[in-house]
């Protein structure tokens, strides 16, 4: 290791966001150095977050680890919830399975951190990287006077290397809620202490509980809180309580191991549990907090947990670094690399901010409704903590599972002129089909085909072309003219209503990227488009709906991109 180096980003935590980010980043030919102040030993022995949503699985699907996380996790369908020993039908986790039909993957992935860390590393290694592990970031300066581009410097430390110094275009804070980053930067982050203390248990676990096999359970108590059961990958299962003010007072002096092992088995009473094998356990008190910003000084950026803290509640902190991941990924390489104005990047505090703190804002009462008590504002309605916990949680289900996260209007999100979806919004996925072989294919591994997580799409919806056909004649060296203006930064996919032997026949001229057929024209109907008409959608590099305009106005997709690229990239 050299005493000193560059990078085009040096990004402090070797976390979810930290790896994530890399790989994404390794993925556009964007250099980066990972530091870690643990040892890689220090962090496998956590069991931390286990819940993947459906959301996060199809933002991870760029990056190519979902399918590995598949392998190693338990894939859960269903839940069940308990009151007094009795299967109570209803309220619960189960009606999240509804909402997350949209989605093809219609399921709940579980799967430990630190397994699914081993995951992300595999894949930063096979990107011929490796993490510097046991290096602690001391300080950074900026200096703007620089030419080269590599504003930023940090001087690093380890215990028996010494110091180091990394030159670099962007420094990443993605090292925890204890962020060096966030607090050499002089980032503000507002705590909202409670007086709420969860514990979560993690082994092989055995118990009579019907339905422990399918995925969560839910066991509302007296005085344990709701208590949560999760179905972990490999032998292992989770559960998890509240020290209610009944526990607290029993254990003034701190709750112990043993004594934390048994308040699992009698929060779960009429049911037998034992704990055959323990793995991990801890016990932390709550707290919520969201960063003043996600930005600062063009060149320092937070992510994860480092730009907002939780309860793991609604499982929400992986899925929200796993957002912010893929929020900032596409950004800021293409910040490295010229191909945005700075607006560009600014639109991932905007963005992440936003929904962080309504994040939090869900917490907060989630949290309190866990912890068996009932927030100010319900207390009139007469209800349970659990019976609010379940209106809270379906409430916001369609956020909490990923697939209702959106961005506000923006220079990202404009004004769609054809289309009857939302910009801002998660794009609709669908079932489409190649030339040739009748097997159906997902719309996002059409648009996906080459796993590029920097690349815009934009998909020629040309109907039925019988119909369409002259107006796509019109337009496609408007589209083409637009395809050499940004080399490497947009893709093209064509898809035809209905079927045809090839997409000459359907078009009279070859298709604008690959083509693929929507036989029934549902994929169309989804996206709003008429098939006699037919419509150009812009698609951002997250599968969010940016813009969208008719087959004959292409330059009003010349004028949306202009607002993001330097004049000198313009079309």
């Amino acid at each position: 290791m050299n005493p000193s180096a560059t990078t085009d980003v040096l990004i402090v935590g070797a976390g979810p966001m930290g790896l994530l980010t890399s790989i994404g980043l390794a993925k556009q030919g964007v250099d980066t150095i990972v530091l870690d102040k643990r040892q890689r030993n220090v962090q496998v022995a956590t069991g931390r977050a286990t819940t993947l949503y459906p959301r996060s699985l199809e933002l991870l699907e760029p990056l190519g680890v979902t399918g590995d996380l598949l392998q190693r996790g338990f894939v859960g369908r269903s839940s069940v919830n308990y009151r007094n020993g009795k299967r109570v039908n209803g309220p619960g986790w189960n009606s999240m399975f509804d909402h997350v039909k949209l989605s093809y993957h219609d399921y709940l992935l579980n799967i430990r951190q630190c397994n699914s860390e081993e995951v992300f590393l595999s894949h930063y290694e096979r990107c011929g990287k490796s993490v510097w592990y046991g290096w602690k970031l001391v300080t950074y300066s900026i200096d703007t006077s620089l030419d080269d581009g590599f504003h930023v410097t940090a001087i690093l430390d380890h215990p028996t290397k010494g110091q180091s110094h990394v030159r670099s275009k962007y420094l990443l804070g993605a090292d925890g809620g204890a962020s060096s980053v966030r607090e050499l930067s002089g980032i503000t982050m507002d705590f909202q202490s409670t007086s709420y203390e969860w514990i979560r248990i993690d082994g092989k676990i055995t118990t009579d509980m019907p339905g422990r096999n399918l995925g969560f359970a839910s066991i509302e108590t007296e005085h344990h809180g709701n208590v949560l059961w999760v179905k972990l990958d490999k032998d292992a299962n989770r559960i998890g309580y509240a020290l209610t003010p009944h526990l607290l007072a029993k254990y003034p002096n701190g709750i112990t191991e043993g004594e934390a092992v048994q308040e699992a088995i009698d929060s779960v009473k009429p049911f037998k549990l034992q704990i055959d094998r323990l793995d991990w356990w801890t016990h932390y008190k709550i707290r919520q907090g969201v960063t003043q910003l996600f930005r600062k000084n063009k060149y320092v950026l937070l992510g994860g947990d480092a730009a907002h803290i939780h309860s793991s509640g609604f499982a929400q902190g992986m899925n929200t670094g796993i957002h912010d991941a893929t929020n900032l990924v596409w950004k800021l390489a293409g910040a490295v690399k010229g191909w945005y104005k700075d607006s560009v990047l600014d639109t991932y505090h905007t963005e992440r901010h936003g929904a962080a703190t309504r994040l939090i804002e869900i917490d907060t009462e989630a949290s309190t409704l866990i912890s068996g008590e009932i927030p100010p504002r319900y207390e009139a309605l007469g209800l349970t903590a659990d019976e609010i916990l379940w209106k809270t949680w379906n409430e916001n289900i369609s956020f909490n599972v990923g697939l209702g996260v959106s961005y506000a209007r923006s220079v990202l999100n404009q004004n769609a002129l054809d289309s009857c979806l939302e910009t801002g919004k998660r794009c609709p996925d669908a079932l489409v089909r190649g030339p040739g072989i009748n097997v159906p294919l997902r719309l996002y591994d059409a648009l996906l085909q080459d796993r590029n997580p920097g690349r815009w799409s934009i998909v020629v919806f040309a109907g039925n072309t019988v119909l369409t056909k002259n107006g796509f004649e019109i337009d496609r060296k408007g589209l083409e003219k637009m395809a050499d203006s940004h080399q490497g930064m947009i893709r093209f996919v064509t898809l035809v209503a209905g079927s045809a032997g090839s997409a000459w026949s359907a078009l009279d001229g070859p298709a604008l990227g690959n083509c693929f057929f929507d036989g029934d024209g549902s994929a169309h109907a989804q996206y709003g488009v008429d098939l006699a008409e037919g419509a150009i959608v812009v698609i951002r590099p997250d599968t969010v709906l940016g813009f969208a305009t008719g087959l004959s106005n292409v330059s009003s997709i010349a004028d949306y991109f202009s607002q993001l690229v330097p004049s000198q990239g313009g079309m």
